[in-house]
């Protein structure tokens, strides 16, 4: 696989924590445009060429992820949802809390079904009612790995599925990315391309 889509497929980047992620872009770019800029939004905008013509090519950086909102006293992390993402997907998952301390590894658990009750079996779960476990046994000793509003990102596996097929997270959203890199490495024409 490319490294750089491996690259901007593990870049951790939740809406509005998109910084590995922009800066994955604005190195790469940097190597093929003529200026690259960050807005006070996050945005990087990168400029090549020169024409009457102007063009823009646009991807977006963001994906879906969580917040860490709140700490038990158990230790287990409770989160809010970051875009639209099915809560049936979540148990089980292993995710990535980008912890200003380090990387915090966990994995989102709910109340087993041996202790539910029978009518709460036939609902799917609900994201308000699952956690998050990273292995801490209180409040204080989880604080010490992750805060507040901490953002989280699905664990950022890649890996091939064959051989043009790939599996990780944001795939979607980085393919676009990578695109736009690579479109403006190999961009010879008679205008001002904005990407």
């Amino acid at each position: 696989m490319d490294e750089l889509l491996r690259s901007l497929i593990c870049a951790g980047g939740i809406s509005g924590y998109e910084g590995d992620v922009a800066h994955i872009m604005r190195t790469s770019l940097a190597k093929v445009c003529d200026n690259v800029e960050t807005d006070r939004f996050g945005n990087v905008i990168a400029k090549k060429g020169s024409g009457k013509k102007k063009i823009m090519i646009c991807a977006h950086m963001d994906e879906v992820g969580f917040v860490v909102k709140h700490i038990s006293k158990d230790g287990f992390i409770y989160f809010v949802k970051i875009g639209g993402i099915d809560d049936r997907v979540l148990p089980a998952q292993r995710v990535v809390i980008k912890s200003s301390r380090g990387d915090c590894l966990g994995v989102i658990g709910s109340k087993p079904p041996h202790l539910q009750k029978e009518e709460e079996r036939k609902l799917p779960p609900k994201y308000e009612d699952m956690y998050i476990d990273i292995g801490c046994k209180s409040r204080e000793e989880a604080l010490e790995k992750v805060a507040i509003a901490d953002p989280i990102i699905f664990d950022p596996v890649c890996t091939a599925l064959g051989d043009s097929l790939f599996l990780g997270k944001a795939v979607d959203d980085r393919v676009g990315c990578y695109a736009l890199v690579r479109i403006m490495e190999n961009l010879a024409v008679d205008a001002t391309v904005y990407a």
